[in-house]
C-alpha cells in the first residue's frame, strides 16, 4: 500500500513539473534574447567579412598591376644593361635576335613590343636617317617639330604590328618628351601620361614605358650619380608601348575577378569597366574604394567597385537563418513546456509496458534489413521476426516454425553445407557464420548471411541458438562484378602482350623487307652509271648520286628504327659488365671516324655495372659518335669517365664540340628531334633517343650539362641493384 502511494506521489510531481511555470517563462525570455544577440553578432561579422574580402580583392588587383609593371621594368632594365655592356651598333638583326631570346610574348603578356629610342641632334638628322636606312630602307623621322633634339624610334620588335611606330619622334609630343627627358635625367624608368599609340587603329588609351641606357666606361670607376654626368653619357632609351586594354588582359582575367576596375591618370581614364555593357556590372555596388599608387613618375588612381558576382558571393542568409531558427526554437520550447504534462504521463505508461525482449529486438533490427531468429535445438522450434519473412520472401502463414521449414527455404545446392554449419555450431566446434542462397516465390535468388550464438546449460548442452540473417545480395553482385573486371583486365593484358610481340615482329620483318628494294635501287643506280658512262649529263650524274644517297639514308633510318624497337621488345639478360672493355670496343668501332676527323678519345678507369653488354656498347658508341660528329673548328676531344656512388654509378661523356643550348637539352632525346639541318650535320635524330631508351631500361637517367672541355657533357646515372642474370624488357 505504501508503495502504491509513493508511486502516485512521483507521478503527481512529474505532472506538476510538466505545467508552464515561471522558470519556463524565464527560459523562453533568455532564449529569445540569446537569439537576437546571435543574429546581430552574425550580421556584423558578415559585414566585416565582406569588407575584408573586398579590401583583400582590391589590394590583390592593384598588387597584380603593380607587380606586372615591375616585371615589365625588369625586361626594360635587362635590355638597357644589354645595350650598355654590348658596345656594338644596334642593328635590326641584333635587336630582333635579343628580343626573340627573352621571349617577350610568352614571358610578358600584355606587352605590345620592345624598342630602342636614340637621341639625334637636329644638325645630324640626314646623316642619321641614311645610316638607319641601311637596316630599314623605309626609315624616316616624323612628325616635324621645332625641338633641338630628335628622339626617333630606331628599332621595335615585333616589327609588323609596330611598323607605324618606326621613326616616330618622341620629342614631337609633350607626354612622350617629358617622360623621356625625366628618364634621361633621373636614370630611372618612367611611364608617359595617357597617349594614343600610332599603331593602335582603335585609338584606345595607352602609354609608353621608358628605361634609359648610357655610354659607360667599365674600365674606370665612372659614376652616374649626378644629372650632369647622366646627360653627358646618355645614349638613348629602351621603350615598350602598351595598350591598357592589352595590359589588363595579360595581367588578370575578368572572369576571375569579382570587382570592376577603372584606372585614372591625371584625370584621364586609362581603363574603365564601370559601364553597363561590361559583364557583371552592378549599378549600385555594395562597396567602392579608391587607391592612388605612384607608377614610375605618374600617379594612377584605381577606382574599384564590387560587381554582381561579388554581390552573389557576399550574400548570406546566415543572420536571417539564425534569427528564424532561434524564434522557431523558442516556439518549440513553449510548445514543449505546454505539452510536457501530457507527454510525461504517456511516457511513464509506455515505460511500464516496455520489456527487455523488446529492447533487444529493437537494437538488433536497427540495421538495414536484418532479421532476428530464435532456435530451440531441443524441441526444434524456430521463431522469426517480421524482417525474416521479408528476407525469405514468405508469409507467416506459410512458415510452420520448424527447423525443416527453414531448410526447405534454402537453395538446394546450399542446404547440406548450411545444415552442417549449424550442427558444428551446436556441437561447439565453431561459431555460426554462413553464407547461403534462398529462392523467393517469384524465382529471384538472394544471398543471405547467417550469424548465431549458442547458449548452453551447465552440462554444456545447447539449449538455445539466437542469431540474425542479413541480405548480402548487393555485396555479392559487387564482388562478382569485381571478379569479372579482374578477369577482363587479365585478358586485356594477355592481348596487349600478344599485340606488342606481334608489333615487334612486324617491325623486324618490315625493316628487313624494306632494305631489299633499297639495296636494289642503289645497285641499279650504280649499274646505270657503269652502263651509260660518259654519256650521262652532269645533272643526270647528280640525280643518280642523290638517289643513292637517299636510299642509303633510308637504309640507315630503317636500321636505327629497328635498333630502337628492339631495345623495348627483346629480352635482355643483365650480367656484370667490364664497362672499360666495352667502351674500348665502342671506340674501336669508331676508329675510322676518329682518324677521319683527327680526333682523340680517352677513357678513364670506370666502375662496372650490371647491364646488357650489347646495349652498353651501343650506348657509348652513340654518345662518342655524337661528340665526334658535332665538333667545332678544333680537332674533337672526347673523354669518358665514371664514378661509383653509394646508390648509383655515374658515367660522363664530355667533349669540346659545339655544345647544346640549355633550352634544347631535354628535347634532343626525342625520336627524330634534330637541332641542325641535314645538310649541316648528317643524321636521322634517333641516336640519342636510343641512348635514353637503353638507360631507361636500366632504371637510370641521362641528362646534359656543360663540359669542362668546353662542349657538351652527357651524364648517365644507373642505380646500384644487387641482382644476377635478371631479365628485363
Amino acid at each position: 500500500m505504501i508503495k502504491r502511494v509513493d508511486q502516485s506521489n512521483v507521478r503527481e510531481r512529474l505532472r506538476r513539473r510538466g505545467t508552464f511555470q515561471w522558470f519556463h517563462a524565464l527560459t523562453v525570455v533568455l532564449s529569445i534574447g540569446l537569439t537576437l544577440f546571435a543574429w546581430d553578432y552574425s550580421r556584423k561579422q558578415l559585414q566585416s567579412k565582406i569588407q575584408i574580402q573586398f579590401d583583400r580583392e582590391a589590394e590583390r588587383i592593384v598588387g597584380l598591376v603593380t607587380e606586372r609593371m615591375q616585371k615589365y621594368e625588369e625586361a626594360l632594365l635587362a635590355a638597357s644593361a644589354f645595350l650598355e655592356v654590348d658596345e656594338r651598333e644596334i642593328t635590326r638583326d641584333r635587336w630582333r635576335h635579343y628580343v626573340d631570346q627573352i621571349e617577350i610574348r610568352e614571358r610578358y603578356p600584355g606587352i605590345n613590343g620592345l624598342g630602342v629610342v636614340l637621341t639625334v641632334p637636329r644638325q645630324n638628322r640626314d646623316e642619321f636617317i641614311a645610316k638607319q636606312q641601311l637596316g630599314h630602307p623605309d626609315f624616316r623621322i616624323y612628325p616635324e617639330h621645332d625641338q633641338p633634339m630628335l628622339w626617333p624610334i630606331t628599332q621595335v620588335v615585333p616589327e609588323r604590328p609596330n611598323a607605324a611606330a618606326l621613326g616616330l619622334d618622341m620629342a614631337h609630343e609633350t607626354n612622350r618628351r617629358e617622360a623621356a627627358e625625366k628618364a634621361r635625367d633621373s636614370g630611372l624608368s618612367q611611364v608617359t601620361g595617357p597617349i594614343v599609340l600610332v599603331q593602335d587603329t582603335q585609338r584606345t588609351p595607352g602609354f609608353l614605358f621608358f628605361t634609359p641606357f648610357y655610354d659607360i666606361d667599365f674600365s674606370t670607376e665612372m659614376s652616374l650619380a649626378s644629372e650632369t654626368v647622366r646627360r653627358a653619357r646618355f645614349e638613348g632609351l629602351v621603350y615598350a608601348p602598351f595598350l591598357v586594354r592589352n595590359l589588363m588582359r595579360g595581367t588578370m582575367e575578368r572572369q576571375k575577378r569579382s570587382l570592376g576596375l577603372r584606372i585614372i591618370d591625371g584625370g584621364d581614364v586609362l581603363f574603365d569597366e564601370h559601364v553597363e555593357s561590361q559583364s557583371g556590372f552592378d549599378p549600385e555596388p555594395l562597396l567602392k574604394k579608391e587607391l592612388t599608387v605612384p607608377m614610375y613618375g605618374r600617379l594612377w588612381t584605381f577606382d574599384l567597385w564590387s560587381d554582381l558576382s561579388f554581390r552573389k558571393n557576399a550574400s548570406s542568409s546566415q543572420p536571417q537563418t539564425i534569427l528564424w531558427a532561434g524564434l522557431l526554437i523558442d516556439s518549440l520550447l513553449i510548445g514543449m513546456f505546454l505539452s510536457i504534462s501530457r507527454a510525461s504521463r504517456k511516457a511513464l505508461k509506455m515505460a511500464d509496458e516496455m520489456t527487455q525482449d523488446l529492447q533487444s529486438v529493437s537494437l538488433a533490427t536497427q540495421a538495414n534489413r536484418i532479421g532476428i531468429w530464435d532456435f530451440d535445438p531441443i524441441t526444434g522450434k524456430l521463431e522469426w521476426d517480421d524482417a525474416m519473412f521479408d528476407l525469405y520472401g514468405c508469409s507467416r502463414d506459410d512458415f510452420s516454425g520448424a527447423y525443416d521449414a527453414w531448410q526447405n527455404c534454402v537453395h538446394p545446392d546450399d542446404r547440406e553445407a548450411s545444415n552442417q554449419a549449424v550442427q558444428r555450431a551446436l556441437q561447439g566446434e565453431r561459431s555460426l557464420d554462413i553464407l547461403f542462397r534462398v529462392i523467393h516465390p517469384d524465382g529471384t535468388v538472394r544471398y543471405l548471411g547467417g550469424q548465431g550464438v549458442v547458449f548452453r546449460n551447465d552440462d554444456g548442452e545447447a539449449i538455445r541458438m539466437l542469431g540474425a540473417n542479413t541480405d548480402l545480395t548487393e555485396q555479392m553482385k559487387m564482388l562478382d562484378e569485381r571478379k569479372q573486371h579482374l578477369r577482363e583486365i587479365a585478358r586485356a593484358n594477355v592481348e596487349l602482350k600478344r599485340s606488342n610481340d606481334e608489333l615487334a615482329q612486324f617491325a623486324y620483318v618490315a625493316s628487313h623487307d624494306l632494305q631489299a628494294p633499297l639495296r636494289r635501287i642503289v645497285s641499279l643506280s650504280q649499274l646505270l652509271k657503269d652502263e651509260l658512262g660518259e654519256s650521262l649529263s652532269e645533272d643526270a650524274i647528280l640525280f643518280m648520286s642523290q638517289i643513292e644517297s637517299s636510299a642509303l639514308s633510308m637504309r640507315d633510318l630503317i636500321l636505327d628504327l629497328l635498333s630502337y624497337s628492339q631495345i623495348e621488345s627483346e629480352k635482355r639478360t643483365l650480367v656484370r659488365c667490364d664497362v672499360k672493355a666495352l667502351i674500348d670496343s665502342a671506340i674501336e668501332n669508331l676508329s675510322e671516324l676518329i682518324a677521319e676527323c683527327d680526333g682523340v678519345v680517352n677513357c678513364d678507369d670506370v666502375p662496372d655495372i650490371n647491364a646488357d653488354p650489347h646495349q652498353l656498347i651501343q650506348l657509348f658508341q652513340n654518345l662518342i659518335g655524337n661528340s665526334l660528329k658535332y665538333r667545332g673548328d678544333k680537332p674533337p676531344l672526347v673523354r669518358v669517365s665514371g664514378v661509383a656512388r653509394p646508390d648509383a654509378t655515374e658515367y660522363i661523356v664530355a667533349d669540346n664540340g659545339i655544345g647544346i643550348a640549355p633550352e634544347h637539352r631535354k628535347r634532343v632525346f626525342g625520336v627524330f628531334k634534330r637541332l641542325h639541318a641535314e645538310s649541316t650535320y648528317h643524321g636521322n635524330g634517333i641516336g640519342l633517343a636510343i641512348c635514353k631508351r637503353i638507360v631507361d631500361r636500366l632504371g637510370g637517367s641521362i641528362w646534359i650539362a656543360d663540359s669542362e672541355l668546353g662542349g657538351t657533357a652527357f651524364h648517365i646515372s644507373v642505380p646500384n641493384v644487387d641482382f644476377d642474370s635478371q631479365e628485363i624488357r
